[in-house]
């Protein structure tokens, strides 16, 4: 018959005890209470002060862990947690990657020890657990849609594909993507008493594509590309793969998506269905004669 594991308890159970047993709570009734030994309760009353110290020094408090070991870098680590503090009081996203790297340049700065630290994952999951830091998805408002529009919109457009006669090869969709070259992660760490974290304005600087392929995926349209550039310098002398314009956002226009449509898209393609989405234009058909 195999042995009962011992059970352990938690800083935040220990902390706990620690108070009860300051406030004249017995040995006998905390042990049972917890359902543990009764010389666990003395060797938490015994290690008080060091628990308490450990955690006092994590900032958010005892947390889920079961341990006493702390940090061998103390003052770094302070100083990237005060770091990380400021960046979400700015509302900054902040990730596993950047942390590490700041925690490289503190590491330099402060001098704490002569070896060497590489700031590895495990001492990212350590840190984590320490200082109570999660990684959570940035809050966004949600896109607002119409369920009930959806199926009279499948039917009508079978319905269309069946009366013309096609086939999947001739069934096109065009999607609008926008890329925001300067935007920050979507989603961050946070310190333990963060419950969500509201979004933050967007950089705006952007270029928008218009991607175009048939159902089966066999023939893509040359893929349209929107800057704010008339004459982008570094398309001079060179044969650019993509089909380019331009606005003054960089966002799709109605002048834009008809260009696209009839100088682009038309000279590409045969008799077909395109179906448009999130774009200026609504769905609609359009016969043609060509070749691929």
């Amino acid at each position: 018959m195999s042995q009962k594991r011992p059970k352990y308890l938690s800083l935040k159970e220990k902390v706990n005890v620690i108070g009860k047993l300051k406030a004249g709570s017995s040995v006998t009734h905390l042990a049972n209470q917890h359902s543990v030994a009764k010389s666990t309760i003395c060797a938490i009353n015994k290690k008080k002060e060091n628990i308490l110290k450990c955690v006092n020094s994590t900032f958010s408090g005892p947390g889920k862990r079961k341990t006493l070991k702390c940090s061998e870098l103390p003052k770094m680590e302070k100083a990237l947690y005060r770091w990380f503090l400021k960046q979400r009081q700015k509302n900054y996203p902040v990730n596993g990657l950047i942390v590490k790297e700041k925690a490289k340049f503190f590491h330099s700065t402060i001098k704490e020890t002569q070896s060497d630290f590489n700031a590895s994952d495990g001492w990212l999951q350590h840190f984590k657990k320490r200082y109570g830091v999660r990684f959570i998805k940035i809050s966004v408002e949600k896109l607002s849609s119409r369920p009930e529009l959806m199926d009279p919109f499948k039917n009508k457009l079978q319905a269309k594909i069946k009366e013309l006669g096609l086939s999947h090869d001739q069934i096109y969709n065009a999607d609008e993507l926008g890329l925001f070259w300067k935007l920050l992660p979507d989603r961050t760490y946070v310190s333990s008493q963060e419950k969500n974290t509201p979004g933050r304005k967007r950089e705006k600087q952007r270029v928008t594509f218009l991607a175009c392929t048939n159902a089966i995926g066999m023939h893509k349209v040359k893929l349209f590309v929107i800057g704010k550039a008339k004459n982008p310098r570094s398309f001079k002398n060179f044969d650019s793969p993509v089909d380019y314009n331009f606005s003054d956002s960089s966002w799709m226009t109605a002048t834009i998506s008809k260009h696209w449509f009839h100088h682009s898209f038309v000279p590409q393609v045969k008799k077909s269905v395109l179906v448009i989405s999130n774009f200026y234009m609504c769905v609609f058909y359009y016969s043609i004669s060509g070749n691929f």
